[in-house]
């Protein structure tokens, strides 16, 4: 049996080390400054539409923004969950495990407040109600109804992917005038994913000491739940681009459409799918719980624009 226990203590003391409160990171009372991009031109795709001017592809990198946020809020539903059953499972079991777990609860549920006190105060300043999915409960059974182990998989690639987000288009990027303030949102919430990482893989190693013969079907699952992602991603896509019609005050020709489509899909797909893919702490990660893993997500990735 593996003898986690120091692990475990170390997310608890890192978790507390980072640890925000919600009110000092985003007051209630905020007002978003609309005069700067919020997300990096490398997650939203923006600057390289041509038929779109200067303010309105201002417009959609807020729109793509403030859909980052839900969508967050949106899949975090599940996390939720997975955290709980996880941390339910050590009821009178290892204590230091439990804790850990219930702060990973925690912290998931705060997240879901940050991203929808965010996207509050996107709507009360943006010029136009935005449209967003909204049936977060459902699409959260769903990835539930998998199991434990391919939904801890598929939670370790959202989680890394929140790093690869934040180390390379806001710390590593300079060349970008981005908003100050939803850059550290974005920082916050990376710096206490980064424990959720590192517990999902010690959950992830526990499941497999005692049931090693669950992987393969774990992967499967893993791979339709990107799938699935992917369909979350272009029902956002279809809203977004129906918002930005209603902010830029025409309506765009179908080939116009089909350009905007295209480009964003790719966007989406890149930022939520593809980084998290080729994340290199999610790759070795994988290696470490089984070589074939890293191999099936190698194999997997040009499916999704990773070459």
């Amino acid at each position: 049996m593996l003898n986690q226990t120091a692990e475990y203590q170390s997310c608890i003391q890192s978790s507390e080390k980072v640890s925000w409160r919600l009110d000092e990171l985003l007051p209630k009372d905020t007002v978003l400054d609309f005069s700067h991009r919020f997300l990096s031109d490398a997650l939203t795709g923006t600057e390289a539409i041509p038929f779109l001017s200067t303010e309105e592809r201002l417009m959609l990198n807020h729109i793509r923004s403030n859909s980052y946020a839900h969508l967050f809020l949106f899949l975090e539903e599940y996390a939720v969950a997975l955290a709980a059953q996880r941390a339910g499972l050590e009821l009178h079991g290892n204590a230091t495990h439990m804790r850990a777990l219930l702060r990973f609860t925690e912290e998931e549920l705060k997240h879901q407040q940050l991203f929808s006190r965010f996207t509050g105060a996107f709507a009360k300043g943006f010029k136009v109600a935005p449209a967003l999915l909204d049936n977060q409960v459902e699409v959260a059974r769903a990835i539930m109804a998998k199991s434990n182990l391919g939904v801890l998989i598929f939670n370790l690639h959202m989680e890394l992917m929140t790093q690869q987000h934040y180390q390379e288009t806001v710390r590593g990027n300079k060349d970008e005038t981005l908003d100050p303030l939803f850059c550290n949102l974005l920082k916050h919430h990376w710096l206490e994913e980064a424990q959720h990482t590192r517990l999902d893989f010690l959950e992830a190693q526990k499941i497999l000491a005692e049931a090693p013969d669950t992987l393969e079907a774990a992967l499967t699952e893993y791979s339709e739940l990107l799938q699935a992602l992917r369909g979350t991603l272009n029902a956002q896509l279809a809203l977004d681009l129906q918002t930005l019609e209603k902010a830029v005050g025409r309506t765009f020709t179908p080939a116009e459409r089909q350009q905007l489509s295209e480009s964003q899909e790719r966007s989406y797909v890149h930022g939520f799918i593809g980084m998290g893919m080729k994340a290199p702490l999610f790759l070795s990660r994988l290696r470490a719980l089984s070589p074939l893993a890293e191999q099936r997500v190698l194999e997997l990735a040009p499916t999704y624009y990773c070459t």
